[in-house]
This record gives structure tokens, C-alpha cells and sequence, in this order.
């Protein structure tokens, strides 16, 4: 197994090494990696340690009580990554965007807030969501996209995998009117999402099957994994919302990115503090 800690304040260091004595692990070998091994720089170091049989409890409340992240993992290093688009490669909502320029943001997050959590079905609350954008003008699509902004570290982290050969591809149930440009900006091969259908100059709040929802989303990983010729174990998911926890699960590395409780709950490893960039010490170097 490979133990990864990562480092972006001086009490985090101090932590891992208080963490190995207690763990009675101080005579092992731990090897410091730095952003300048990498191909772009992520915005932390990390500490990898080769280990065996450990209390993940306390390695976990180690980390949690200085607010860094760790992840344990297997020692296959991937070779497919899947990433969600909304709240995990970008900051915003894209669906509560164009609500909000239609004057129905508050109404509309209020039900993508609820289905993130897994309180919803994630069709049906979509395709009500959808419903209410009846009638937006399309001129106004070009606008939201220029307002959104990519989640601290994910050029970093796409650039890195690219770099280390690893598939990239996006998994959205969002629209591809977005998730396509967000693809060509962050090198993806591949990008997955739902058709926003317009006539005469809008919306026409008609889903177009099939949805991109959680099953989808681990089609598409099981897909790529048997035409890749590779094993789940060498694929990482990255997501926040309830309709990613399939692909989070199955995936070698499912990673919960500053996710909701539920999500956080069912993923094998969180990233609760540090940005995307760590995920980069993820390959081989």
C-alpha cells in the first residue's frame, strides 16, 4: 500500500512525523515528493510511505485534527481518470447558472442542493429542473459560460495526468454546450454529458435521453476500463454529488472532492482541504 500525506503548512509535516511515532512506524523510510518533480507544480508536497497493516482510524484523525488530507491506496498507479464536472472541475452549479439568468436561481439550486445530497432522484429532479429553463434565450449560454471558473488545482492535475499518459475524461450531468469547452480547456480525450436542446433561440426545458446520472457514469468507467485492456484498479474517479458515488466505489481511487456528507460517507478516500493539484502525486515519477 502507498500512504500519501500531503503537505502545505509546517504543522502538517510535524503531524505525519508525531502520527509515525505513535504508530511505532518512525524506523520506516518515508520519501518526500515536491512539486518540481511533477510536471507543473502542485500547490502542496507530499509524503509517501510504503506500509502494511495500520490503524486508519488514527492515521485518519491524525490528518483531520491539522486539516490536511491523506490518502492509503494500492500501489497500481492509474491509468484512466473520470472526473464530474459541476462543484468538482469548475466552482459552480451550471444548471443554477442558467437559472439564475433566467430569475429562477433560488428555486432551481434549492432542488440541484437536495439531489447533490442524494435526497432526490437524480432524473427526476433534473428533468424538473430542466422544465423551468423553458424559454431562455439562447444568447444567454455564451454569457454563463464566460462567468465560470475552474476548481483550484484542476488544469494542474489534468496537465500532470496528461503528462503521465493517463486517459482523461469528463462525466457529467451537466451539458456538453459547457462541458465540451471545459474539456478542450483542461486537454480531456474524452467528454460525456447532456444534450441542452434549443429551438427558435431557446431552451426548450426538454430532456434528451439518455441522462447522464449516477449509472451512466459507471458505464462509462467499466466501458473505458474493458477498451483500455486495464483493471478498476488502475482508474481514478473524482466527484462530489450523490449520482458519482457509483463511479467513486468502483473505481481503483474514488476520490469525494469536497463533497456532500453522503458522498464523503460512501467514497474510499475525500480530499477535504487540499485542492485538486495534490491528486497529481497519484502517478508515477
Amino acid at each position: 500500500m502507498r500512504l500519501l500525506w500531503f503537505v502545505s503548512e509546517a504543522g502538517h509535516r510535524a503531524a505525519f512525523e508525531q502520527w509515525l511515532d505513535r504508530a511505532a512506524l518512525s524506523h520506516w523510510q518515508p520519501v518526500t515528493r515536491q512539486p518540481t518533480d511533477l510536471c507543473v507544480d502542485p500547490s502542496c508536497d507530499c509524503i509517501e510511505l510504503s506500509v502494511e497493516a495500520i490503524d486508519e482510524d488514527r492515521l485518519y484523525e491524525a490528518a483531520e485534527a491539522v486539516k490536511t488530507d491523506c490518502l492509503l491506496i494500492r500501489d497500481e498507479r492509474p491509468r484512466l481518470a473520470l472526473f464530474d464536472m459541476d462543484s468538482t472541475l469548475i466552482q459552480q452549479e451550471v444548471i443554477d447558472q442558467l437559472a439564475g439568468a433566467f430569475g429562477l436561481g433560488d428555486q432551481v439550486s434549492a432542488i440541484t442542493e437536495r439531489a447533490m445530497r442524494g435526497e432526490l432522484d437524480f432524473i427526476a429532479s433534473f428533468t424538473e429542473r430542466l422544465g423551468l429553463l423553458r424559454g431562455l434565450a439562447e444568447t444567454e449560454l455564451d454569457s454563463v459560460y464566460a462567468k465560470l471558473t475552474l476548481m483550484p488545482g484542476a488544469d494542474v492535475l489534468t496537465a500532470n495526468l496528461a503528462a503521465a499518459g493517463v486517459r482523461l475524461g469528463i462525466v457529467s450531468g451537466g451539458f456538453s454546450y459547457f462541458a465540451d469547452r471545459i474539456g478542450a480547456r483542461l486537454g480531456m480525450d474524452f467528454v460525456l454529458s447532456n444534450v441542452l436542446q434549443c429551438q427558435h433561440g431557446q431552451v426548450t426545458g426538454e430532456v434528451m435521453p439518455p441522462v447522464i446520472d449516477g449509472s451512466m457514469k459507471l458505464k462509462t468507467l467499466q466501458s473505458e476500463v474493458k477498451a483500455l485492456g486495464i483493471s478498476l484498479a488502475e482508474t481514478i474517479a473524482v466527484g462530489d454529488g450523490a449520482n458519482d458515488i457509483p463511479m467513486l466505489k468502483a473505481s481503483g481511487i474514488g476520490v469525494a472532492h469536497h463533497a456532500k456528507p453522503k458522498v464523503r460517507a460512501e467514497a474510499n478516500h475525500c480530499l477535504n482541504y487540499q485542492d485538486l493539484s495534490a491528486l497529481s502525486y497519484l502517478v508515477k515519477f
